[in-house]
């Protein structure tokens, strides 16, 4: 799957769209249990938190992987 790791309240996931919707995506199986992880596909590590289910706050927490925050939007655009 193809994104952009970065981090979300500490933890390092995956930006990316599942199915043409942006996502972030867990990297390892401990991080299921992140609020609003929710189980989406048929295999056991298909989980991921649809960026349209967070508030503007909690995107706000998104930054790269050294804690800069960046446009999110403009990173989205960028997904295939």
């Amino acid at each position: 799957m193809q994104g952009k790791d970065v981090l979300y309240n500490g933890q390092v996931l995956t930006l990316t769209k599942y199915f043409g919707v942006p996502c972030l995506f867990i990297r390892n199986a401990s991080q299921i249990s992140i609020p609003k992880m929710q189980f989406v596909g048929g295999y056991p590590n298909e989980y991921c938190i649809y960026i349209s289910d967070l508030t503007d706050q909690e995107k706000s927490r998104i930054t790269d992987l050294n804690g800069k925050p960046f446009n999110l939007e403009e990173e989205i655009s960028k997904l295939q």
